[in-house]
Order: structure tokens, then sequence, then C-alpha cells
């Protein structure tokens, strides 16, 4: 059997669909707040672990965690507002005046967290705009509101000054990348964004709380999380006790090799909470797991549902690879992509909002198993494959 590990993926290959709140204040007050340096009071986390908010009188202090490294934290941001002292700032950190007026965004899944914070008009400059689905962004970029600044792994540096944002936004990786460092050296703050390293579709919602602390909006932010929380658990508890628990598979052949999710990962988590019997649902890695076509039809061969292929008809998918007719989710048509809401330049919704609505992520698995249990819902992110002149 070939299996190929390999780490947690930024651009959630895969597209399995899958992929991809807390307190009335949302602070938690500290015992020993009178000791010098110490915060006065911490924004509650409930299920996100890459990064912690703490309140001091003058400034709240961001960290951004390493899940590379316990040792020292990714990032930390010291955000203060216009009646701060700065001399009483710490030193270590990046110094930030809140709220933020103009922010280039590097990473799609921000795009509903800020309009939902009303902060969306704040964006000044994106990347691939001509993969962008949101409309309100689309049209912004139609009237020259916002700057599309190009590839985002080579953004136009020139273009991106002339801005003069106060802040740029980007996914982290491991190591840090010759742009960001260029930007940071020219004077334009980075805030690193790691939710894709979370392992549940609600700890990734829960960065909302991290970009609202930019724009002084943390309790609107624990107000739309507590609502998004209510609503996954709800959808939850409607698969609790169903009668037969149906199997499952994921992903899709990429260059010779099919990625699935991991047993601790992000899509198998959702799997559980959809009450679906997973082949790797046991399995310790967090990451994706590469296999052979061969392998596949031997561990998914009798899958009752398949999520994430990436084609758009069962006579694509003949195309591809006539192994596929071996699979008894084709031979069933209970095959679905995640291209229900995509636009004809490339935009797909799904790798922009889903992150900030994992009640509709459930909810489309959901309504795919078991329809009974929603009958009133319709698919959000995912669709059935074409089934004319099907095999």
């Amino acid at each position: 059997m070939n299996r190929l590990r390999i780490k947690n993926n930024a651009t959630l290959f895969f597209g399995i669909f899958v992929f991809l709140f807390i307190g009335c204040t949302g602070k938690q007050k500290s015992s020993d707040s009178f000791l010098e340096g110490r915060p006065h009071s911490s924004t509650t986390i409930k299920y996100a672990k890459g990064f912690r908010i703490e309140h001091f009188d003058e400034y709240t202090r961001l960290t951004i965690l390493n899940p590379w490294d316990n040792s020292a934290p990714y990032q930390t941001y010291n955000l203060y507002k216009d009646n701060a002292e700065n001399n009483n700032l710490p030193s270590d950190g990046t110094h930030l005046r809140i709220p933020l007026e103009s922010i280039v965004v590097n990473t799609f899944a921000y795009f509903d967290f800020l309009d939902r914070l009303g902060q969306l008009d704040k964006i000044s400059g994106i990347t691939d705009g001509f993969r962008v689905y949101n409309p309100k962004i689309l049209r912004r970029i139609a009237k020259d509101s916002i700057t599309d600044l190009g590839d985002p792994f080579k953004m136009n540096l020139e273009k991106t000054l002339i801005l003069k944002p106060n802040a740029i936004l980007t996914s982290a990786y491991a190591q840090r990348d010759q742009y960001s460092e260029r930007l940071v050296q020219a004077g334009i703050p980075v805030i690193y964004n790691l939710e894709w390293m979370e392992n549940s579709p609600l700890a990734r919602a829960e960065w909302i709380k991290m970009i609202a602390v930019f724009f002084d909006k943390e309790v609107e932010a624990d107000s739309i999380f507590d609502q998004v929380e209510k609503r996954y658990l709800e959808v939850k508890d409607k698969v609790d006790g169903v009668e037969k628990k149906y199997s499952v598979m994921a992903g899709d052949n990429f260059q010779g090799t099919w990625y699935v999710p991991g047993g601790k990962s992000f899509n198998a988590c959702l799997f559980r909470d959809a009450n679906l019997n997973y082949y790797y649902e046991d399995d310790d890695n967090s990451g994706s797991i590469g296999l052979d076509i061969e392998t596949i039809l031997t561990q998914f061969g009798k899958a009752d549902y398949w999520f994430g292929c990436t084609a758009d008809s069962y006579e694509e998918l003949n195309q591809k690879d006539p192994k596929y007719r071996l699979l008894k989710s084709v031979k069933d048509k209970h095959v679905f992509n995640n291209k229900n809401r995509v636009t004809s330049s490339g935009g797909n919704d799904f790798f922009e909002s889903a992150i900030a609505n994992p009640d509709l992520i459930l909810s489309d698995l959901i309504k795919a198993v078991y329809p009974e249990l929603l009958p009133q819902y319709h698919f959000t992110y995912i669709k059935p494959l074409k089934t004319d002149n099907a095999l």
C-alpha cells in the first residue's frame, strides 16, 4: 500500500468540501491584574488554539502562537488608541494604532469576517482579483476603489506602497516569506493569520475575534461567533441517534496522488459531527494523506458518499479515469463537488465564506446524506455531479 503523508495545506486543496463562539463580553477578569505587567482581562477563546488577546490599561496585546515552535510566539501586536501613551507600550512586538482605516487583504477567507464586522470598506487592496467571488468586492474592483495587486505570492510592491495601508493581512507559513519581510522593512505592518492550522470548524470560525481586535470590534465579534456556534451545534444535534450511519470518502486525484484528510484534521471533524463513518477517523494525523488510486479503491471502494470531487459530471469522471466507475459512490450517483457558488472567472465562495459559516458547511453534508433531517435547507457550497450522459 502506497501511503504518503504530507503536512497541512494552506490552500485547502482536496476541496473536500470539507473541508473547511462566547460569553456576553468575551472577557475573563484576571485575579492578579494588580500586578505590574499583567493584563486586567483577556478575551475568551473557546475553540481556537492559535491566538490569545489580553487587555491592558492602555493597549490590547494580540499574540499569534507558533504551531511549529512552542518556545516563542509567531508574532505579537500591541494595539492602542489615540489616547494611549506610546511610552507605556511594551518594547517588543508590532505597534499599531486602532481602529485600522485601510488594509490590504491577501487571504480570501477573511472577506466574510470583515463584511460581518462592517469593515469591508476598509479593504484598499487584494490579490488575485479574478478569483474573487464576493459581489461587494467585485463591484469595488470594477469601480477602482480596490486595487488588484496581482499574484498573492508576488504582490506588486510598488502598487502596495502607493496604497499606504495601515497593515497587510496574509496567511502565515512555517517560514517568513521574502515579500512580507520587504513590506515590514518598508514600514508596512503585516498581520499574520494561522486559522488554517486549526483542526475544527468552530475553531477556524473563532478567528473572527482575531481580526476584530484590529478594528476595535471585539464585542461585535463575540456576538457574531456566539450565533455561529449556536447554529452549528443545533445542526450537529440533528444527526444524533440516526438509525444508519453512512460512510464517506473525500478529495480527488491531484497529479497522480489522491489526498484525503487525516483523522485529527478539520475535515475529519466535520465528518464526525455529521455522524458519518470515515476510514481514517482513528488516524492521528492532523494533515492530509496521499494515496494512489489502487489504495483508494481498496479503502474507499464501498464508501456511500464522495465529497470534494473536482469534476463537474460523471462523464468527466470517466474521462479522467475509468477506474472511478468501480466506486460505490459513483455507481449510486452520490458524488458532490464544492462548486455550487462560483464565478465564470474562477471565483469560488467555498474558499471565501465557508470559514465563517461552519454551520452551512455541516448543513451541506447532512442535507446530502440525511436530507429528511433538513427538509427546507438548500445546498450552499456543494452540489451533486451532473448526470447527463452519465455512466
